[in-house]
């Protein structure tokens, strides 16, 4: 697990990301947004399950995967409750507010949110890749609605997740996520030398 100083530098790498992230997003909704991280913790396995269903009452919960390839390699996770979707395609479709019973496409509220997982995951790792002096290639995204979060994925593949809990803000609402970035022990260790390196750099 990382220690505290590079955790702190590691949430500091992830503010900067999501900088042009809200950027990208803001344009997507064309609405001012501001991309919070108020929380990022360093996990096992064996505790994501726990982690991903905080706050939605056993509810069924939107799940995008998305693996990244190359030299360095894992996993990008998102996960988001359904009112939570329901106020990004309000947003959208630029409704006064969210009515529960009104019904969105299904399709389309998929395709916003594979949109959304794809800005946030793809700022991270390419601030990862951008520390090691990589390339990564990422594979075409998958989204399912499910109560748990790793239904489909190899368990034994990852031994380390980076969780960020995410809030993007706008005038009135709130859109409320978690990304899961996973790795290998040997993934995640050369993270942590790349990110001693940047606060030596400092």
């Amino acid at each position: 697990m990382m220690n505290e100083e590079l955790k702190d530098a590691f949430g500091e790498l992830i503010n900067i990301s999501f900088g042009s992230a809200a950027a990208m997003i803001a344009d997507l909704f064309e609405s001012f947004a501001t991309l919070k991280v108020p929380d990022i913790k360093v996990i096992a396995m064996s505790e994501i399950e726990t982690i991903v269903m905080e706050g939605s009452d056993n509810q069924e919960i939107y799940i995008t995967g998305q693996q990244f390839k190359g030299n360095f390699g894992g996993e990008v996770v998102f996960a988001i409750d359904k009112k939570s979707a329901g106020n990004m395609q309000t947003l959208i479709y630029s409704a006064k507010e969210f009515d529960e019973t009104q019904a969105f496409d299904d399709n389309e509220v998929e395709q916003s949110i594979l949109e959304i997982s794809n800005i946030i995951g793809s700022s991270c790792v390419g601030k990862f890749v951008e520390l090691l002096k990589e390339d990564v290639m990422f594979s075409p995204p998958t989204i399912e609605l499910s109560q748990r979060l790793l239904s489909g994925l190899d368990k034994t593949r990852f031994s380390q997740i980076i969780v960020i809990r995410t809030v993007l803000e706008f005038q009135d609402m709130k859109i409320v996520g978690r990304l899961f970035i996973m790795f290998n022990n040997e993934m995640f260790g050369r993270l942590e030398k790349a990110i001693e390196t940047f606060i030596e750099e400092l």
